[in-house]
């Protein structure tokens, strides 16, 4: 009697299993060759045990700090040892660039971002490079160790580097749109753009529609849209307000929506029923991985 064969697995079983988004996977697999699964007579991807267990071992690492071209095709025991290895990673130079700030020397804030974008990609220099500045930029604007122009120029700065990195990849193209603002009266919007940033990054469809958008015009551009999810951004903001708004916003979309809700003004929140909250990418990515999921199996 022949032995059974070797389990295979979708590839939408393999984004559940290792919280890695479909177009992250198509990515490994194409330019570092991380992976190769098998293919079916009509060209569909099959994934082995084996190819799974790999994938974990490299999701480890590379959350461990090791950029995926050098863990890529590691042994697998290598790759055990390097999740367990955090390589030194120096600080991004933030002193450098708040110094162009304070002189307002735009053009060398600028090449210094750029050469950060360049090192991190997109999602690292959100979180590691514009976030922490505009936290320090707004603590030495508060203690008046920064002038409000200075301030400015920094927002205005990351707003068109952030902004320029909104690039919906043909793949995503094809899926329903995810919707980012922030609530009415909050008009810190820097923090909704690194969320969708994040999520073009994980092949996401991302569309950015400015701060300060009234719950109606929300809903008009889902219904308009056919967006999936609302997301978010919360910066200062009374708690009461938000809340309310929230719920206000969640009955007025329709219930296969989603409303994601990030930023530190809503995190020690409870949220209204019906909203999620995001902490940082890891989440953005696995929740745009089971939005393709769910995309793909209503196609089907």
């Amino acid at each position: 009697m022949p032995p059974d064969p070797e389990p295979t697995y979708s590839l939408g079983a393999v984004v559940r299993l290792t919280g890695l988004s479909a177009h992250v996977l198509r990515a490994w697999e194409r330019r570092y060759g991380a992976v190769r699964p098998l293919r079916t007579d009509g060209g569909t991807r099959r994934y082995r045990e084996a190819d799974v267990l790999r994938l974990q071992r490299l999701r480890a690492a590379v959350a461990a700090g090791h950029p995926i071209s050098d863990v890529a095709t590691l042994l697998d025991s290598e790759l055990e040892r390097r999740a367990q290895l955090a390589p030194a990673s120096p600080s991004p130079p933030l002193d450098a660039i708040l110094h162009a700030l304070d002189q307002l020397d735009a053009a060398e804030a600028e090449r210094l971002l750029g050469l950060q974008l360049s090192a991190l990609g997109a999602t690292r220099f959100a979180s590691r490079v514009a976030s922490p500045l505009l936290n320090e930029v707004g603590r030495r604007w508060e203690s008046g160790d920064l002038c409000v122009a200075s301030e400015h120029l920094a927002s205005s700065l990351l707003r068109t580097l952030l902004g320029g990195l909104l690039r919906t990849t043909r793949s995503a193209a094809q899926s329903s749109p995810i919707l980012f603002t922030t609530p009415p009266g909050e008009r810190h919007e820097l923090g909704a753009l690194m969320a969708a940033v994040a999520t073009a990054d994980a092949g996401g469809r991302p569309i950015f529609l400015g701060p300060d958008l009234p719950v109606a015009e929300v809903a008009d551009a889902v219904d308009t849209l056919g967006a999936a999810v609302v997301a978010l951004g919360v910066c200062r903001r009374d708690g009461a307000q938000l809340v309310e708004a929230l719920g206000a916003l969640r009955r007025a979309i329709p219930e296969r929506v989603e409303l994601w809700v990030g930023g530190a003004g809503a995190a020690q929140l409870s949220l209204p029923v019906g909203c999620a909250w995001v902490a940082d990418a890891d989440e953005i990515e696995r929740k745009v991985a089971l939005l393709a999921l769910r995309g793909s199996n209503v196609s089907t």
